[in-house]
């Protein structure tokens, strides 16, 4: 179950990332994008917590990078395992 969880929090944040800094290149506030996603149908605690320090580019380490990769390889090998592609977590 935590492999999973943790797969679908790397994807979450990536795609979070990739918003705020399409937001910023948009011309639009990213801290009115965390604002509004963190009330929004999307929200998630994740988003509100670690969303302002992301946009000032603050980026402390509570889950290291080797970590995350690590859970990812491990849940893109138990998808293959059981025959389920995973479309959007096997994107490099």
């Amino acid at each position: 179950m935590k492999l999973i969880v943790n797969m679908i929090m790397g994807s979450m944040m990536a795609t979070f990332s990739e918003g705020l800094l399409l937001s910023e290149k948009g011309g639009l506030d990213p801290n009115v994008l965390v604002e509004v996603v963190s009330l929004g149908a999307i929200s998630a605690p994740m988003y509100s917590l670690k969303g302002p320090s992301m946009v000032k580019s603050l980026y402390p380490t509570a889950f290291p990078l080797k970590h995350q990769q690590k859970d990812m390889r491990l849940a893109l090998g138990l998808a293959e395992s059981v025959s389920q592609p995973l479309h959007c977590s096997s994107c490099k």
